[in-house]
């Protein structure tokens, strides 16, 4: 027990550096420390929860919010692992003890009301903590193959290599090979069962590369989709800042203050939803396949409004 809390206040004093550094890959992160994905996102759950502004600037990625740092804080590495780690364990001691900590927190970081940061995450599903999820976890340790029973629209097995338990925006998912090399990802709330096969595979580390490229679950293992679009001076600045799309690269900025954007997609699925999100400030210059999928789905969209009668509260 000891030494598991050890190495609890380590980890947290080396992820509050980094942070301290700036915006940090949990993949990259959970390679470097020998522990699962799954670990070091309670660990920054832990974080945020014990008042330290994080915010995700990119899908799998954490960062102290701009203007906060621990030296401004007037906290060490050392003081502000230990800080995180004495809010985790205050739960568990009782109201009293609990809410003695709460008010030595606020005298270390700023009462709440003060403080100038307000982080507004979105929520998502909590880890599905099951014997079933156990099973999955055992596997991807060992590289072992296994069968996984899904129940999306009917039912069905499927005998594949898993490969990683993935949180993308609010929900977790199971990212797997199957035995043709085709990559698949289910909901972990929708597995019904696991069964490992006693057959072991090995790791090709490129699959980390394949999901650090990707914006949202949407992606595969190739980027075949080269992607033109025209994002209007009301919205550069966003682009300027954040990457939306997949490989987002800014190729021109005219006149007007409109950008000219390249990106690169795996399929229509990844980067549409993204495109809708930003209509009527964006524009598909390339492909025109694209560009003609977009304007009928808008289209059949506004037929549908059209088609329905008015709603009243």
């Amino acid at each position: 027990m000891q030494k598991e809390m050890q190495n609890k206040i380590t980890r947290l004093l080396y992820e509050l550096n980094a942070l301290d550094k700036g915006p940090v890959c949990l993949a990259d992160m959970a390679a470097e420390l020998g522990v699962s994905l799954r670990t070091l996102q309670r660990d920054m759950n832990t974080i945020q929860e014990a008042e330290f502004p994080l915010y995700c600037p990119h899908a799998g990625e954490y960062a102290f919010m701009e203007g906060f740092s621990l030296e401004k804080a007037r906290l060490s590495d050392k003081e502000a692992s230990m800080l995180v780690f004495m809010s985790e364990m205050a739960k568990s001691l009782g109201k009293a003890f609990g809410n003695s900590f709460e008010l030595l927190k606020k005298r270390l970081l700023g009462a709440e009301k003060d403080s100038p940061f307000f982080i507004k995450l979105s929520g998502g599903e909590e880890y599905p903590d099951t014997a079933t999820t156990q099973e999955l976890s055992a596997c991807i340790r060992a590289r072992e193959k296994a069968t996984v029973c899904y129940q999306g629209g009917k039912r069905a097995c499927y005998p594949v290599r898993p490969l990683k338990l993935l949180w993308v925006e609010g929900f977790w998912y199971l990212l797997a090979l199957t035995d043709d090399d085709k990559l698949l990802k289910f909901r972990l709330e929708k597995i019904t069962s696991v069964k490992s096969l006693g057959k072991f595979f090995k790791y090709n580390a490129e699959i980390e590369k394949i999901i650090r490229e990707g914006t949202n679950i949407w992606f595969d293992k190739t980027r075949e989709l080269s992607v033109t679009l025209h994002a209007s001076a009301k919205i550069a600045k966003y682009f300027k800042v954040k990457k939306y799309f997949p490989l987002q690269q800014i190729k021109e900025e005219r006149p007007d203050g409109s950008l000219i954007i390249a990106c690169r997609a795996t399929g229509e699925d990844e980067i549409k939803h993204t495109i809708f999100h930003w209509i009527p400030e964006i524009k598909v210059l390339a492909p025109a396949s694209l560009a003609e999928l977009v304007k009928t789905q808008l289209k059949a969209y506004l037929e549908h409004l059209d088609s329905q009668p008015d709603i009243i509260d």
